[in-house]
C-alpha cells in the first residue's frame, strides 16, 4: 500500500512533461513559459517535503498521506478544467504540495512498520516507484491526452487517487512511541541546520539534486530528440520509448540486497557510474537501439543509485532520521523543479549538450557517495546498520552492568 500510495502520488509530477509543446500550442505560450507547470510542481513538491515531516509527528501518517492523495485529486480536476495557463499553473503548484505527503511520509512509516531487517527492501521498494511513476504518469498522459482530450487526462486520475486514499487506511496504525517528539518547523529547521555540520550527510546530500533532475530533465526532451532524430512522433510509439527502463526499476526494488551486502556507499558510488554511462551512450547515440539501450543502462544504474542514498542518509542521520530523510526528500524536489527549464535550455542548443550535463552531474554524485566521508555506525547481527541511539542504549546498558 505504501508502494501504491507513492507510486499515484510521485507519477503526479510526470503528467506534464511529454505535454510542453501542446502546453505551449494550447496557451499560446513558449516552450520556457509552459516548463513553468512542472518548475511550479517541482518547488511546492519540495517545499511540501519539509512540511509533512513535521506534521507526522503529530498526526497519524496514514491520514497525512490519505489527504495528500484526496488533495492531488481535487487538484487534478482544477487541471482539467482550467482555461487560462495562470490557473493551470497555480493548481499544478496545489498538486505538487499534496503530492508532497506520499514520499517522506511513506519512508518514514516503512521505518515504523517494518521489522529492522526488511527495512533495507521497504526503502528500495518505495523508492524504486520515485521513477516507475515517471514511466507510469507520462504513459498515462500520452494515452490519454490524445484519444479522450485535456480535460480527461486530469478528471479520470480522481478515481484511483481516491480509492487508494481510502485504503491506506488497512495498514496497522503506527505506534505513537515510533513517530518521535513532535516539532515544529522551526525545530526541524534548527535540528536539520545541526545536522549539516555532519560531513557524511553533506556528502550524501550533494547526491539528491541529480536522480530527479537527470531523469526529469532526460523525459522532456526524449519526444523531441525522437521526432527530430528518427522520426517517431506518434503517442504509442512515444511510449514505447519510456519502457527499456522498466527492467531497471525492477532492478531497483530489489537494491535491498546490494546494499545489505556491499553497503550503501560502495552500491551508490558504482550505480550513479552506471548510470552516467548510460547517458553517455545516449548523447552519442547514432541509432534508436543505441539510443533506447542508453536510457536502460541510465535508468538501472540511477534506480540503484537513489535507495542506496537513502540508506547513506538514513546512517549518517542517526536518531534524527526523520528530519534527514526530510532534507533528502527536499533536495529532490528541487532537482525536478529545475529539470524543466534546463532541458529547455540546454535542449534546444543539442541534446547530446543536455546529456553531457546530466552525465556530468551523476559523475560528480558517484565521487561524492564514493569518495566522500562515511558514517560509522554499529552492526546488527544480520549485518544492518545500527541506529545511533539504539548503540548509545546499548552502551550505557553495558556500563550499568559493569557499574554493578
Amino acid at each position: 500500500m505504501l508502494m501504491a500510495g507513492t507510486l499515484l502520488g510521485v507519477s503526479q509530477l510526470y503528467l506534464t512533461v511529454p505535454l510542453l509543446p501542446d502546453i505551449a500550442t494550447r496557451h499560446q505560450v513558449s516552450q520556457t513559459t509552459a516548463a513553468l507547470v512542472g518548475t511550479g510542481f517541482g518547488a511546492a513538491y519540495a517545499a511540501g517535503n519539509l512540511i509533512f515531516p513535521t506534521l507526522s509527528d503529530r498526526f497519524d501518517p496514514r491520514l497525512l498521506m490519505a489527504a495528500g492523495l484526496v488533495g492531488c485529486a481535487l487538484a487534478a480536476m482544477v487541471c482539467g478544467w482550467s482555461d487560462t495557463f495562470a490557473v493551470l499553473v497555480a493548481a499544478r503548484v496545489a498538486q505538487g504540495l499534496a503530492a508532497a505527503a506520499l514520499p517522506p511520509v511513506a519512508l518514514t512509516a516503512v521505518g515504523i512498520l517494518l521489522p529492522p531487517q526488511d527495512r533495507a527492501a521497504g526503502i528500495a521498494g518505495v523508492s524504486s516507484c520515485f521513477f516507475l511513476g515517471g514511466i507510469v504518469g507520462q504513459g498515462y498522459a500520452l494515452g490519454m491526452e490524445r484519444s479522450l482530450g485535456w480535460s480527461a487526462l486530469f478528471t479520470w486520475l480522481t478515481l484511483p487517487l481516491a480509492i487508494c486514499a481510502a485504503a491506506l487506511w488497512l495498514l496497522p496504525a503506527p505506534p505513537a512511541a515510533g513517530r518521535g517528539p513532535a516539532q515544529g518547523l522551526i525545530g526541524l529547521l534548527a535540528r536539520f541546520g545541526t545536522l549539516l555540520r555532519r560531513p557524511p550527510l553533506l556528502a550524501t546530500y550533494l547526491c539528491a539534486l541529480a536522480p530527479l533532475l537527470t531523469f526529469v530533465a532526460l523525459y522532456s526532451a526524449l519526444n523531441e530528440v525522437a521526432a527530430a532524430r528518427f522520426g517517431i512522433d506518434e503517442p504509442a510509439a512515444q511510449l514505447a520509448l519510456r519502457l527499456p527502463g522498466l527492467p531497471g526499476i525492477a532492478l531497483g526494488a530489489a537494491a535491498g540486497v546490494l546494499i545489505t551486502r556491499a553497503g550503501p556507499y560502495r552500491t551508490g558510488g558504482i550505480a550513479f557510474l552506471v548510470s552516467a554511462s548510460g547517458m553517455i551512450a545516449m548523447a552519442l547515440a547514432g541509432s534508436l537501439g543505441m539510443l533506447l539501450a542508453g536510457s536502460a543502462v541510465y535508468v538501472a544504474g540511477l534506480a540503484v543509485a537513489v535507495p542506496s542514498v537513502i540508506a547513506a542518509v538514513g546512517m549518517a542521520s542517526g536518531d534524527a532520521r526523520g528530519v534527514g530523510i526530510a532534507g533528502y526528500t527536499f533536495l529532490i524536489g528541487l532537482g525536478g523543479a529545475a529539470a524543466p527549464p534546463l532541458a529547455a535550455a540546454l535542449g534546444g542548443a543539442s541534446f547530446t549538450t543536455l546529456m553531457i550535463v546530466l552525465a556530468s552531474a551523476l559523475v560528480l554524485s558517484a565521487i561524492s557517495i564514493g569518495l566522500g566521508p562515511r558514517a560509522t555506525v554499529q552492526q546488527r547481527p544480520g549485518g544492518l546498520p545500527l541506529r545511533e541511539r539504539d548503540a548509545e542504549q546499548r552502551v550505557d546498558a553495558v556500563g550499568h552492568q559493569r557499574g554493578r
